[in-house]
């Protein structure tokens, strides 16, 4: 009973909230391990979701999954699907997310993502997005239309920057309420190191606190990177690992909450060819 109380409370939070509606969209198991710093990554297909323009640098095509729940809740599942595929001077990507129980309360998203790489250092990219809010069936279902822009640009071999705009058209699931809020994210990895990567981004809603995160990445061994990461606004770590065995890419991530509980997510990737030169 105790449960289904806090599960109802938790999702009503959700869904009568815009800062909470589709909070949680976005993170692979990798990039939650490094406290969602990852405006400035380019090389797995979820990095459409944080930053479009950083997809124009992907090196290989690949299709990525990802699975967790949240708190330890079934009601709270997360279950995610990405495919890009690069070209020449430009990639696709396309995506589907769900959250939360069919019929109790669940939020969909699916994106539309293309990025253009102008040289050899500066990539754009744009993602179009549906989102889609549905209830119980007493309840009508709620959804909008939303777009992101996102630009990368390599300043050398040891140092990238991201920049993007998530929902910038501020889209609104109901008239005459509150919208859903943009985000604007500034990401900088730092390659100090062949085998380690330091990830910093800045984020900003235009209605609430800035969030600072903070990760960190290493390759002990070639196969088996090592990764931390925290975040603030609320203050939480993480961490995690991932298992790459030839095309194949097992991701795993711990996320704590001091009040709710912890997660765990799981990320698996395929990824084939190489990226044809300019």
């Amino acid at each position: 009973m105790l449960r289904t109380i806090f599960v109802s409370i938790l999702c009503l939070f959700y869904a009568t909230t815009a800062w909470a509606a589709f909070d949680n969209y976005g993170s692979s198991a990798r990039i939650l391990s490094l406290g969602d710093a990852s405006a400035a990554l380019t090389d797995e297909p979820s990095v459409m979701r944080a930053n479009p323009g950083a997809l124009g640098f992907l090196p290989q095509k690949g299709i990525q999954a990802s699975l967790s729940r949240l708190y330890d809740l079934n009601e709270l599942t997360e279950r995610d699907v990405l495919l890009a595929y690069p070209f020449r001077s430009f990639t696709l990507g396309v995506g589907f997310f769900v959250f939360g129980k069919s019929g109790y309360y669940q939020e969909s998203v699916l994106n539309l993502t293309f990025a253009y790489r102008i040289n050899s250092r500066l990539s754009l990219g744009t993602n179009l997005k549906y989102m889609r809010v549905s209830f119980s069936e007493d309840y009508h279902n709620l959804s909008a239309f939303s777009m992101d822009i996102g630009s990368a640009y390599r300043i050398n071999e040891k140092l990238q920057l991201g920049l993007s705009a998530i929902n910038l058209n501020r889209p609104h699931l109901v008239k005459n309420s509150d919208d859903i809020p943009a985000n604007f994210d500034l990401g900088v990895v730092v390659f100090p190191f062949p085998e380690v990567s330091l990830h910093l981004d800045l984020t900003y809603e235009d209605r609430y606190k800035e969030q600072l995160h903070l990760g960190q990445e290493i390759k002990i061994l070639k196969n088996l990177p090592l990764r931390f990461g925290i975040q603030t606004s609320p203050a939480r770590y993480a961490l995690g690992l991932g298992f790459i065995i030839n095309k194949f890419v097992i991701d795993y991530a711990y996320l704590n909450h001091s009040i709710l509980g912890n997660t765990h997510k799981f990320s698996f990737s395929y990824r084939w060819g190489r990226r044809e030169s300019e």
